[in-house]
């Protein structure tokens, strides 16, 4: 009975071998662009863009859109965050939206260019809907009022209330 034990292990031993000689030996991916282009180019003489992230609460910021944001601060890029909300489902909005503030020190950010909402159709918590409405003023509102360029937001940012309709 070992020995049927041993074929089997010999045979994913075998099939691992195979598998990691065709990843070794096969050229890049065809789907990868050999130089991508995450952003356009900008018209006339400018270099970097104003860019918008707009998060649901506190801490996305930092737990989704680190890797992002740094990225673009090292290519020159000016950042805003828009903060739908306090995070205030479990009584902590306060605390959280402190926390926002220090994590954007962190990714020198500056606090001008942070604004956390408070409005009362907009709260945290897993039984409250948004009004989509509401949500895309709100946004084209500070898109106007920085003059943003690029803002990036996604439908899974609003915990599924939103499907990509701004």
């Amino acid at each position: 009975m070992a020995w049927i034990w041993m074929v089997l292990a010999a045979g994913a031993v075998l099939l691992w071998a195979i598998s990691l000689g065709r990843i070794f030996s096969s050229a890049a991916p065809s789907c990868v662009p050999l130089s991508p282009q995450f952003m356009p180019p900008l018209r006339g003489d400018r270099r970097t863009r104003n860019v918008m992230l707009v998060v649901a609460h506190p801490d996305d910021e930092s737990m989704f859109f680190a890797p992002t944001i740094l990225f673009l601060k090292s290519k020159g890029h000016n950042i805003h965050i828009l903060c739908m909300s306090r995070g205030n489902a479990d009584g902590l909005g306060d605390t959280r939206k402190e926390e926002l503030y220090h994590a954007c020190e962190t990714l020198k950010i500056p606090h001008e260019q942070v604004e956390v909402l408070d409005h009362p159709k907009l709260q945290d918590g897993f039984h409250e809907k948004w009004d989509h409405e509401l949500v895309s003023e709100l946004v084209m509102e500070h898109v106007q009022l920085w003059v943003i360029d690029m803002p990036l937001l996604t439908g899974a940012i609003f915990d599924g209330i939103l499907d990509c309709d701004i």
